[in-house]
């Protein structure tokens, strides 16, 4: 193939409305404060669930605040109330409780007094269950209104008292779950910063040292597996439920909405490089209904809970390591399949690498679609820092305008992708089949965006990575990209077309498509400092071993660092049982996972499988058979949930 050269633009920051020098934003506190500050005056014309953390943090600024006091009032009328609004008026019963008039907080009681299952459609209320998210939104808050009103009468016939004991054993069932094998929103760009929120205000609330330890064991899960994940601005891949694509907005896309976890991240962590392409205006309404994801930061820029020190050095570590991890599929009280989600990372100083393998719910379940398989990361100040590479299975016809095959923003994933990485190398196959082999088993909705090709797969692996980059070559067979020092080698295993002009949420993006049953690409990242100049990589990874045999479909590279990585897909998505079976699994009559997780050898050593995968294990964090240690040198935590209730030592 001729060399094709393109030097793409650098993304250029505009000045923002409110200048970012007036405030200390390369710091957790002053991001805090910049936020808080910035709402002080911020007008309330949204619903509950944005409307009332922007109303405490008015609160925050005035007590006597009458505007947000009057907000707060009528804010959980029935005809607006969701499950949404429950931790918020949670966090103003404990916090704000003093700035708000005894008669306000008798229209509050009187409205919470009537919340039932039996009155609110299922999964509201106070003991619904709906996914996790819904369900510690509505335990958590529940708990301690009945905690701080012990004489409150509620419209399911129960006591104060009677309530608290119920929720305190809810909890408890699902959080042990957790400790023992993950939930399945992990990581999930939207909705881990919606389960933080409800723990977080119980963990500093609650008066039961039962209840508080279990608050306490699950955030320190939480900041673990966050600050693990954590890479300039992104949650490192593989992850559950996306539903807004990632970006680090700039100032001139006024309308483009990111995930609340991002935001939520930006206020632990912040974003690196890009931590001032933030504008404190980010968290005032911009758009008529009011609808912004920044809400969730709002909260924890209010919550009093702070993450350990040893969680922010680990976010900010640029020495290299590798984890492994994994989560469970969805199961009420937690009680899903485990290993459902089997992850690899790698971060270093410039760039992070995030791969797994998958047990898919014949079918689906909520989860399997919306999840992300693969991410590459590099530090950038630009919008999109970051490469995906997946097959469209989930969203094939395209009869839906949203679940096209071009769709990446809800979610990247596939069952037949199968990935193999070792540190700054990844090998990824596709093995695609005909015929659909789930027909029938789908929910309607997911099953429509691919009935169309149901007896005839669209048959693509295909990678997409954004315009910004400062460089992108194509020579000697392989995909060259540079930003700034970090250099990123691509090799297609079959042909492939480049799209450089879609619509929409890709418009920002280029699209390479190797439109093959069997497929794949291999990539290695380097930079500067280990190969000095972009054209020494370049004329380095083209030498590199490749062997190919599509027949075994078995691919072997040896990479620049002389690490020898094998992977030998393994086809059929073989079903394996499941122990107890989920029991929303019965009425379709699923009995197990249908495994997509390959054979991989590294070094000649076949890697650890299955059972062998755990929840956590890193340099810093290791987590199995329900203990959690965390030990970075400086600080040593332990959180023992063998029993029924978690033991924390420090």
């Amino acid at each position: 193939m001729s060399t094709l050269i393109f030097f793409l633009g650098l993304s250029i920051l505009l000045p923002a409305q409110e200048p970012v020098t007036q405030y200390d934003f390369s710091t957790y506190e002053g991001r805090k404060a910049a936020v808080l500050a910035s709402l002080k005056d911020v007008e309330l014309k949204e619903r509950g669930k944005h409307g009332i953390p922007r109303a405490l943090a008015r609160l925050h600024n005035n007590p006597k605040d009458k505007v947000a006091q009057d907000y707060l009032a009528d804010v959980l009328n029935p005809k607006m109330q969701t499950m949404f609004d429950l931790p918020g008026m949670a966090l103003a019963l404990y916090q704000y409780e003093n700035c708000i008039p005894y008669e306000n907080w008798k229209k509050i009681r009187g409205y919470l007094e009537t919340l039932d299952t039996k009155q609110h459609k299922v999964g509201e209320g106070f003991l619904g269950h709906g996914t996790e998210n819904h369900a510690l939104m509505m335990w958590t808050s529940a708990y301690l209104y009945a905690q701080r009103w012990q004489d409150q009468g509620w419209s399911n016939g129960l006591s104060s008292e009677e309530l608290k004991v119920i929720l305190k054993e809810r909890l408890r069932k699902m959080l042990k779950n957790v400790y023992r094998m993950g939930y399945a929103e992990y990581l999930s760009t939207t909705y881990d910063a919606v389960l933080n929120l409800s723990m977080e205000i119980l963990y500093v609330y609650a008066a039961d040292p039962e209840v508080k330890a279990m608050a306490e064991a699950y955030m320190l899960y939480k900041w673990s597996i966050l600050s693990l994940n954590a890479f300039d601005g992104e949650i490192v891949a593989p992850h559950a439920r996306m539903n807004v694509q990632i970006d680090h907005r700039s100032p001139d896309q006024k309308e483009s909405e990111l995930p609340a976890a991002s935001y939520y991240n930006w206020l632990l962590w912040g974003w690196g490089d890009a931590t001032n392409n933030v504008k404190v205006t980010d968290f005032r309404p911009r758009s008529e209904n009011g609808y912004n994801e920044t809400s969730y930061a709002i909260y924890a820029a209010l919550s009093k809970a702070k993450p350990y020190e040893v969680f922010f050095r680990l976010a900010a570590n640029k020495e290299p390591f590798t984890q492994w991890s994994s989560s469970c599929m969805f199961g009420s009280y937690g009680a899903g399949a485990p290993r459902w989600m089997l992850r690899k990372v790698y971060r270093s100083k410039n760039y992070a690498i995030g791969t797994g393998n998958f047990r898919w719910v014949p079918g689906g379940d909520y989860a399997d679609h919306a999840a992300v398989g693969f991410g590459i990361y590099w530090s950038s100040a630009d919008r999109f820092n970051y490469l995906n590479c997946y097959s469209p299975f989930w969203y094939s016809d395209g009869d839906d305008p949203s679940r096209t095959p071009d769709t990446w923003d809800h979610g990247q994933v596939s069952p037949f992708q199968q990935t193999a990485q070792h540190e700054n190398t990844v090998i990824t196959l596709f093995d695609i089949p005909d015929k659909d082999p789930w027909q029938g088993l789908s929910e309607p909705a997911i099953e429509a965006w691919r009935d169309g090709h149901a007896d005839n797969l669209l048959k693509r692996g295909m990678l997409r990575f954004p315009k910004s980059v400062d460089e992108m070559i194509e020579e000697n067979g392989w995909i060259f990209l540079r930003e700034g020092g970090t250099y990123i080698g691509i090799k297609p295993l079959k042909d492939y077309s480049i799209q450089n002009d879609l619509p929409g949420h890709l418009k920002e993006f280029i699209v390479v498509k190797s439109d093959h049953a069997q497929t794949g690409f291999v990539f290695e990242l380097g930079t500067e400092e280990e190969f000095g100049d972009f054209s020494k990589f370049r004329n380095s990874l083209p030498k590199n071993p490749l062997e190919t045999d599509w027949n075994q479909l078995t691919v072997t590279y040896t990479n620049s660092r002389g690490s020898t990585l094998e992977i030998r897909y393994v086809p059929g998505l073989p079903l394996v049982p499941v122990i107890p079976v989920p029991t929303h699994w019965q009425h379709k009559k699923i009995t197990g996972f249908a495994e997509s997780v390959p054979v991989v050898t590294i070094n000649g050593v076949v890697e650890r499988f299955l059972d062998g995968w755990p929840m956590i294990e890193s340099p810093v964090i290791r987590m199995n058979n329900s203990v959690l240690k965390i030990d970075d040198g400086k600080t040593r935590i332990t959180v023992d949930w063998q029993e029924d209730y978690p033991v924390i030592r420090r």
